[in-house]
Parts: C-alpha cells; sequence; structure tokens
C-alpha cells in the first residue's frame, strides 16, 4: 500500500520546505514587568519583492497570496491577512498552511479554542512538522492546559531537535510555571542554537531580572550586546539590569544609546529620567518627558511615561499634577490587563475567608498539639506588614547583620499552606492537624528554604514576604514558636504608597489601581491581623516606619531583642549593605540604594484633598496604631 494512501493530497503551492511561518510565541509571562517586552517574530518570511506587494491579489498566484498572508500577519496586520486567509481558505479548506495561518490570527486575537482546533487540523495532515506542534502548544497554554502544552512541546523537540522555536515557547511555559532551571536551560539552548539573534538573550535576560539575578542578567544582556553591539532591546534590558545594581551611570548610559536609535522609546526614557530624578535633576527629567506625544502610545508605554511624571512631579512637590498622573498610570495598567486575566476577588475573597473562619470558638476546637511533641527545628521569623510599610527598608538593616539571612520575597510558606490545602482545605484542615502531619509541614518549610539557598541551622533566616500578614494563623498554627516582624506605617501613607507604585499586576497588587480598592484592601488585611492578635500567642516585634527613618537603631531595639542579637555597627550603613547585595527584588530598590530620607513620611498631607473618600475607612486603624 502507498504510504500516502489515505492522506490529502497538497496543491502544489505549499510553502516548501524551510519557509514555514513564523512561530507567533507568546512570551509576556517572562517579563518583570508588562512594561518592557519585546517579543519580534522568531523566523522570518521569504521575502517578496515590492512588485508583488504592489499587484492585485487577483493577479497574484495562491501560493504568493500564502506568503503576502504571512507577511502581512508578521506585521501586525491582522485584518488584513485574516481576509486573504479566508480568500485561500475557500479554495483550499484543508490546506495546512492556510489552518496554521487562520490559528494564529485566532491566537493572535484571543480565541486559543478555535486555534487549537485549526492548528490541530493542519498537525493532522503534517504530523511530523516540529513549528505546527508548538504553536499548537501556544494556543493550549493560553487555554491554561499547561501539561498538554508540555507535551506538545516535548513532541516538537522530538521531531526536531534544533527547531529553537520550541525551546522559546517552552521556556515561556517553564517560566510561567516557576520552573526556573528548565527555563533557563530552555533559553540558554536558543542561545545556542541562534546565537546572532537576540530573542534568546532577551528571553533569559528577562527571566532572571523577573528573578532578581540582576547581575546574571547584565552578564546576558552583555553577551546578547557582543552579537548585536547596537541591539537597542539588548541595550533597554542592561540598561534595567545595571539600574537595578545600582550602577546609575551605566544604566544613563546605555539609556541615552537606545534613545540614539529610538528617541521615543518609553522604557528608555523611563530609565533616563529615574537617573536623572534621582541625581537632582528632577526639572530636567520633566521636561524631556512633557514632550512625549503619550497618548499616540500603547498602553504599557502610557504606563511608563505617567509612571515616571508622577514620582518627578511628587518629587518637584507638585502633588496635584503628580496625582494626576499616577491616576493615568493606573488606568494604563488596567488597560492592559485582558478579560478574566486577574481575578482580584479571588484574594479578597481569601482573606474575608480567613476573618470569618478564624474565631476563638473555632481555634478552641483546634485538635490539641502540645509544644513538646514537635520535631525541633530552628525558630522561624517572618518580616510582615501591608505593603509600602517600609519592609524592604527593614530589610536592609536587618540583613546587615552577620547572623542574619533575609529571604526577599519568595514563595517559600506557599508549599505549607497547600499542604494543609490537601488535607482538609486551607484553612479548615488546620483544625485537624495531628502531630505527625504538623511535624511533616515543619520539615518542608525547612526543606523549602534550603533549596532556596538559606540555611536556617547556620544564621537566623528572616522570611520577609510582607502580605504573608494574611496567612500568620497559618504559621502560628505549625509554628508555635514563630516570631514576627510586624512593620507599620501611618495608614493613610501606605494606602497612598500602594496607589502610586506602579506594582507588577497579580490578584493582591491589582487592588492598588484605586484609592477605594487600596484602602479596601487594607481595612481587611489589617482587620484580619487585629483578629489574629486578639485570639492566638504570638510573638512580635514592631517597628515604625517613620521611626526607622530616624532612628534606625532605637526603631529596630525590640526587634533585635526579640531575635536575640546584639546591634553590630554594620547595620548602620544599609545604602553600602544594599549596593553590595546587588539584588533587591522589590519595587523599593530605587529608595534602599539612597541615604535615609523622611520626605515619604506624612506624604498623605500633601495628597489629602484627594484621600477624602478613604480617611474615614481608615480612622480606626490610625488610632489603633497610634497615629491620631
Amino acid at each position: 500500500m502507498d504510504a500516502g494512501a489515505g492522506r490529502q493530497k497538497l496543491p502544489s503551492w505549499r510553502i516548501q520546505e524551510g519557509q514555514h511561518p513564523p512561530v507567533g510565541h507568546l512570551c509576556s509571562a517572562v517579563a518583570n514587568s508588562a512594561k518592557h517586552l519585546v517579543c519580534p517574530q522568531l523566523a522570518a518570511v521569504p521575502h517578496i519583492s515590492q512588485d508583488l506587494m504592489t499587484q492585485k491579489t487577483a493577479a497574484a498566484t495562491p501560493q504568493d497570496m500564502l506568503r503576502q498572508a504571512f507577511q502581512l500577519f508578521d506585521q501586525g496586520k491582522i485584518h488584513d491577512a485574516a481576509k486573504l486567509a479566508e480568500t485561500l481558505r475557500q479554495q483550499a479548506p484543508n490546506h495546512p498552511d492556510v489552518l496554521h495561518l487562520m490559528g494564529l490570527i485566532c491566537l493572535k486575537t484571543g480565541n486559543p479554542q478555535d486555534a487549537e482546533k485549526l492548528i490541530g487540523m493542519a498537525v493532522s495532515i503534517l504530523p511530523d512538522k516540529a513549528f505546527l506542534r508548538v504553536n499548537l502548544g501556544n494556543a493550549l497554554r493560553q487555554q491554561g492546559r499547561s501539561a498538554e502544552a508540555r507535551a506538545a512541546y516535548d513532541k516538537a523537540v522530538a521531531l526536531d531537535p534544533d527547531f529553537a522555536g520550541t525551546y522559546l515557547n517552552r521556556g515561556t511555559l517553564n517560566a510561567e510555571e516557576g520552573r526556573a532551571e528548565a527555563c533557563i536551560t530552555d533559553f540558554e539552548t536558543v542561545i545556542r542554537l541562534m546565537p546572532n539573534d537576540p530573542q534568546g538573550y532577551l528571553n533569559l535576560g528577562q527571566f532572571q531580572l523577573a528573578q532578581g539575578a540582576f547581575a546574571e542578567a547584565r552578564d546576558t544582556y552583555q553577551a546578547g550586546l557582543e552579537k548585536r553591539p547596537d541591539g537597542p532591546m539588548l541595550l533597554l534590558g542592561l540598561a534595567n539590569a545595571l539600574e537595578r545594581l545600582g550602577d546609575l551611570d551605566g544604566a544613563f548610559a546605555a539609556a541615552e544609546k537606545v534613545l540614539a536609535h529610538m528617541p521615543d522609546l518609553p522604557g528608555a526614557l523611563r530609565i533616563w529620567s529615574s537617573v536623572k530624578r534621582r541625581q537632582g535633576s528632577a526639572e530636567e527629567a520633566r521636561d524631556r518627558l512633557e514632550r512625549v506625544s503619550v497618548g499616540k502610545l500603547p498602553p504599557g508605554g502610557r504606563r511608563l511615561i505617567h509612571g515616571e511624571l508622577a514620582q518627578v512631579y511628587d518629587r518637584l512637590g507638585e502633588a496635584a499634577d503628580a496625582f494626576d498622573h499616577f491616576v493615568a498610570q493606573n488606568d494604563a495598567a488596567a488597560e492592559q490587563l485582558t478579560d478574566g486575566e486577574i481575578d482580584k476577588s479571588s484574594y479578597m475573597s481569601q482573606v474575608t475567608d480567613l476573618k470569618q473562619a478564624f474565631t476563638s470558638d473555632w481555634v478552641r476546637s483546634w485538635a490539641q498539639v502540645a509544644p513538646g511533641d514537635l520535631d525541633p527545628v530552628p525558630t522561624p521569623v517572618f518580616l510582615i506588614g501591608f505593603p509600602r510599610s517600609g519592609t524592604t527598608l527593614l530589610d536592609q538593616f536587618l540583613d546587615a547583620h552577620s547572623e542574619i539571612d533575609v529571604v526577599e520575597e519568595l514563595p517559600v510558606l506557599l508549599p505549607v499552606r497547600d499542604g494543609v490545602n490537601a488535607n482538609g482545605g486551607y484553612p479548615e484542615g488546620l483544625a485537624k492537624l495531628a502531630v505527625d502531619k504538623t511535624n511533616e509541614l515543619r520539615r518542608l518549610y525547612m526543606s523549602e528554604l534550603k533549596q532556596a539557598g538559606f540555611d536556617p541551622s547556620a544564621k537566623t533566616v528572616i522570611n520577609k514576604l510582607p502580605l504573608n500578614i494574611i496567612h500568620v494563623g497559618l504559621i502560628a498554627r505549625v509554628f508555635p514558636e514563630a516570631k514576627f516582624i510586624l512593620a507599620l506605617r501611618h495608614p493613610a501613607d501606605a494606602v497612598l504608597s500602594c496607589f502610586m507604585q506602579d506594582f507588577q499586576l497579580n490578584a493582591s497588587m491589582a487592588h492598588f489601581l484605586t484609592l477605594k480598592d487600596s484602602a479596601a484592601l487594607y481595612d481587611a488585611v489589617m482587620s484580619l491581623w487585629g483578629q489574629y492578635r486578639d485570639l492566638l500567642s504570638l510573638n512580635v516585634a514592631e517597628v515604625r516606619y517613620e521611626h526607622l527613618i530616624a532612628e534606625p537603631q532605637t526603631a529596630l531595639r525590640d526587634a533585635m531583642s526579640l531575635l536575640g542579637l546584639a546591634w553590630e555597627e554594620g547595620q548602620s550603613n544599609h545604602v553600602a549593605h544594599a549596593e553590595a547585595r546587588g539584588s533587591i527584588r522589590t519595587p523599593s530598590y530605587g529608595q534602599v540604594t539612597q541615604p535615609l530620607y523622611d520626605r515619604a513620611a506624612d506624604r498623605w498631607r500633601r495628597y489629602e484633598t484627594h484621600l477624602d473618600g478613604i480617611l474615614p475607612r481608615l480612622a480606626p486603624f490610625v488610632r489603633e496604631f497610634g497615629y491620631d
């Protein structure tokens, strides 16, 4: 029997081997924020002559039309590409290249279900083509079907181990799933296969930035620049890495090189302005940014420029203009979100569920676990508080101690929560925890710390993740001996600062796009904290931001006493420690690498006219924390 029997005979005009269209990789998950990401197509469609491009469609051959359709797609002219593809499909409804193109168009326009069907049909006709498997994986990944997407990528590797597009997209999936080692390996493979193409360097560098590996990101971008010395996106990535490493002169120089090629690129303008602002030239920064035609930019660009202008006007003391730009920044951030991408109500629901669960009757109903029955482990310490309450500055003072290591915003507690959730739900399962399960969770947490590179038996390890404050009940149940350092700041300043900050959005941070939602989250989180303090026996030391910036050693006296450690002289120079540390993952990196200043204390008073709608909601906490 003929090997091709039963398969559709393909028209003679199919795209020839080696001329397959670009892989539409979707690498947004690799970025540290949605702001600086660039995803050029992996491979170029064969060039079409200018003569062909000017021909009327009716005069072009089907193969020419197909190539033109792919080029239109590659140029972002999706509507035109779709019209041409539909014309082609009428001529050959089961042509694999046409099906593939229509699937890519569905992916691009947010319809992964139809993309899966169309590309799946192409795969059934050409099952041995790796690039088809890759885009089928992309369609599955867009639907959240990660395991199936991984299987598609793995099949593509088996079909063609030298096709870089597979590793580019599988690396993105690994990044989304937190598989750091696998992600890095995939992106390094892209670089090995395409050493002269910037995309592998860009994706690897972006992932390293997102992981807080700023020195490694710098090295990656520099390696790419050896191949493409004037690559603007590589230079922009380098500028970002150098800024995070505190090399402001280097960051400024790299940004200026970018602006020489692309004078209105928002990412480069933000870094240029940020350095000028931090070096005392806020007026110069304002003048340059005000010349940008912000209204013509896409949401990501508007978000950057408005955010930096807001910071500039705040530094200049012009609160009204600053506030307008903060609003515009957050509006642009909200515009970037697709429907259903982030469900902020899920986070508020979690906090509400915890508030409803933690009652005195419920806590008394817990299965009794005597502390003496628990396996001894190094005492865990948690640095908690509402975001923007000075936790990053506090982190620098603490981490400068020779016997302290601070874990900076890593989800090492999450597996413990998941362990409870798998055994009766969370938080309901806390009530039923027996000695054996509690010991298992204690060991799990210590294992997570070690996997993250921290040894709690060698130093006092402090887990700094401010919103772990909502899981204090979990921590106290598993670790009754745990110690907590609570960062406090005037509630109005904390909420205002959250609203002003351009966070990478998730279910919790999405509340900070409006003042109303910011205040609502503060109310929920700090009310829950109050319940925990009333119901549970907690070892807590408070550190007030306002006191910390005025008298650090005195402000930290209770915290150091709680830890059983004496103050060291090296803790006095937080700037030197932050610069030597080199990797500060939080948005406060720019502040903690400067000498202490008090301009952020009582900042809310300058914006008081904009806060009328939230101050009554915050008033009980102002009184409770002694700020009245």
